[in-house]
């Protein structure tokens, strides 16, 4: 069971960026999660098959905060893809199945809605809930600032205010009203109760 995530940059063409340091920012990301990382076509297309589903609300987070200024519509898609799909591909662009279809048409899904930068598909009823939560963390996020993004993901890999303030330069107060002001711990809660429930259903028995 893999999750497929097809991405596009928003108004791409509106932003001056080379394919050469997105290739450069997105490697090495999150290579512990990924069975295949994140590779660029068309110009303005990214995509990565995920191998942990359960981490899915950390990696999208992440690939945002990673890609500040650009900003990303997701297509998500959940499924099986056999062991034989991965031996002659060098990248998921080279892959085919179920689940990419379904990536395509979630991303498709999400550059029509006015509301949604991250649309799922996968079975019933367990999109329905993914499309509604990510709703409201996707609006939620769109609000962050620069310095919201920075204090959440450094005090995240730090583990305290007072550590994440050393690296920042500022004080551990700043770090903490950063966090609190972006609603860091109704994210966090969301994204634990989402990994939960995608472990528990996905377990291999």
């Amino acid at each position: 069971m893999y999750a497929v995530v097809t991405a596009d940059i928003v108004h791409s063409r509106e932003h001056e960026f080379s394919i050469e340091n997105l290739n450069d920012s997105l490697n090495g990301f999150a290579n512990d999660l990924l069975a295949k990382r994140f590779s660029i076509s068309r110009g303005d297309e990214l995509q990565a098959v995920v191998s942990k589903v359960e981490a899915l609300p950390i990696v999208l987070r992440r690939l945002k905060y990673l890609l500040i200024p650009l900003r990303l519509r997701m297509g998500i898609g959940i499924g099986f893809i056999e062991d034989s799909t991965f031996l002659n591909a060098e990248s998921s662009w080279d892959m085919s199945g179920r689940v990419f279809f379904d990536a395509r048409t979630a991303l498709d899904r999400a550059k029509s809605s006015r509301e949604m930068d991250t649309f799922f598909i996968c079975e019933e009823p367990l999109d329905l809930f993914l499309n509604t939560v990510f709703a409201l963390i996707d609006t939620l996020e769109s609000g962050w600032t620069d310095k919201q993004w920075e204090a959440v993901h450094t005090y995240e890999r730090e583990g305290t205010y007072e550590r994440a303030a050393g690296v920042l330069g500022v004080t551990a107060p700043n770090v903490q009203s950063h966090c609190s002001k972006a609603n860091w711990n109704v994210i966090r809660l969301a994204e634990k109760n989402i990994s939960t429930i995608l472990q528990e259903k996905f377990r291999v028995i």
